[in-house]
């Protein structure tokens, strides 16, 4: 929802369930912030700044099956008698 009173920057954004917000569509294309995509948000004062990383953050998605190699190679080992 655009207002004529706010800046040339500024949009009235509606907060959803679970605290959710909808970044416009330009400014996602402007910024490169894709579908899965990290942004950094900080608290400044009274305001709320979310910004896309200078980098890609370094993190990758696990398959199942190497969640459970995880899992399997964390246990302790038995002792020998």
């Amino acid at each position: 929802m655009s207002d004529t009173n706010l800046k040339m920057n500024e949009e009235w954004l509606k907060i959803l369930g679970k605290g959710m917000v909808t970044i416009p569509k330009k400014w996602r294309t402007d910024l490169k912030i894709e579908i899965g995509s990290l942004v950094r948000a900080r608290k400044d004062g009274d305001s709320l700044i979310i910004e896309p990383p200078d980098k890609p953050a370094p993190y990758r998605i696990y398959s199942q099956s190497e969640l459970e190699n995880f899992i399997k190679d964390d246990q302790p080992k038995a002792k020998k008698k």
